[in-house]
């Protein structure tokens, strides 16, 4: 199990004791991640670019914080550029996504991005239009379906198959040479995001030695200097068994030698990642309201639940949770012990789960259940108006005492 640092256990109780009605809270720990980021900056090669994918969490306190630390920004839509759009002074964007609005081109053309990602032959000639409307080249990566062995996959692969994402093989030769003969368009290399929830360092450095070598062999071929390859994010988070996580330091070891391949010297590498970025940084918690027996299996009834965190179910997995002793007259009731509980929100469906048969020793009414690794894709990926429950409070961690 994941150590909580006690100053996120001391702000969980001093939250509920400051809280009328029973508790649902997202804590976040903004030292933590400051650590987290600094030391993922320092490991990488100088001519790797970190950049966030504000998809991940686009909470303004902490889209702040990741931005100060990160060589740029990348979106997926018009809203994210409209909200990262005060960090702009200081930060390059760069724009990926397969349903992007010739509205959110021209925002993003206006706002001076730093790379458009076309994700087809019909995107790249509505781009070709916008950009000579307005006199502008654009800077383009082509986002590119490659084909991947099987041995290099996950549970979520976006390429090397039939997804809606990148450029098929078959077609990508025309799409090069369309958008080398425009003079509206600056292609500067390719994209490509292969898979997500990629755990296994090894593999992941497997993975993006092949890209490396397909992506040079098609500059090679159609005559392209290459500039830029974003090769895309997908780092995972070992929910299921938290103590296991990603080898991140194998990994920028094994970057370190990818890069210094004789063919990359002068190519720029990218990487969007986020999740890895912000997951360690939050916790939701839930303050316990009922325990009750049926058929068979004890459940814990909670303030909040999947329309705040819907990560578990979303990613499929039972989350970890650690029990916080209550505090107050709240804490009530006889007491589960060495008891096997699944842990249920307050939505009327069966499937507001977010742990199943998990271990507890001790569990009363008015205890807390404290998620961790719950920075990403956590509160705004979550069906926030079903029911009309209100939102969970917000709590940021500026210092450890």
């Amino acid at each position: 199990m994941i150590e909580i640092p006690q100053a996120v256990k001391q702000a969980a109780l001093e939250l509920q004791q400051s809280q009328t009605d029973p508790l649902a809270a997202y804590i976040y720990d903004l030292p933590a991640l400051d650590s987290h980021l600094q030391r993922l900056q320092a490991d990488l090669p100088n001519q790797v670019e970190l950049f966030y994918a504000v998809k991940a969490n686009p909470n303004p306190v902490i889209l702040q914080r990741v931005a100060a630390q990160v060589d740029g920004l990348e979106i997926a839509s018009g809203g994210e550029l409209e909200l990262i759009t005060p960090l702009l002074a200081d930060k390059p964007f760069i724009f990926g996504g397969p349903g992007k609005l010739d509205s959110d081109i021209t925002a993003a053309l206006e706002q001076g991005v730093e790379a458009l990602h076309v994700e087809s032959a019909g995107e790249l000639e509505r781009l070709i239009a916008q950009a000579e409307a307005r006199q502008q080249v654009a800077p383009v990566l082509l986002r590119i379906n490659l084909s991947l062995p099987e041995s290099m996959r996950t549970r979520l692969t976006m390429a090397g198959c039939a997804t809606a994402f990148g450029i098929d093989p078959q077609a990508l030769p025309a799409v090069i040479e369309r958008a080398q003969a425009s003079r509206w368009i600056e292609l500067q290399g390719f994209h490509v995001h292969a898979l997500s929830h990629q755990l296994d360092a090894e593999r992941h450095l497997q993975l993006l030695g092949h890209i490396l070598q397909s992506c040079q062999q098609l500059a090679q071929q159609h005559g392209l200097a290459l500039k830029t390859l974003n090769l895309g994010g997908g780092i995972g988070i070992n929910y299921r068994q938290p103590e296991q996580q990603y080898d991140w330091s194998r990994f920028a070891e094994g970057l370190h030698e990818l890069v210094a391949q004789p063919g990359l010297q002068g190519v720029r590498l990218r990487f969007e990642m986020g999740r890895y970025l912000t997951a360690f940084c939050g916790y939701y918690l839930m303050e316990v309201l009922d325990l009750k027996q049926n058929h068979g299996q004890q459940f814990a009834i909670c303030r909040g639940g999947t329309h705040q965190f819907r990560l578990p179910p979303a990613q499929g997995h039972s989350h970890p949770f650690v029990v916080l002793t209550g505090t107050g007259e709240r804490r009530r009731g006889p007491e589960l012990q060495q008891a096997r509980i699944s842990v249920a929100g307050q939505l009327c469906t069966p499937k507001d789960i977010l742990a199943s048969d998990s271990l507890v020793e001790r569990l009363a009414v008015g205890d807390l259940l404290l998620f961790p690794l719950a920075g990403a894709y956590a509160w705004n990926i979550s069906h926030q108006n079903f029911l009309c429950h209100p939102a969970p409070v917000f709590h940021y961690l500026e210092a450890h005492g």
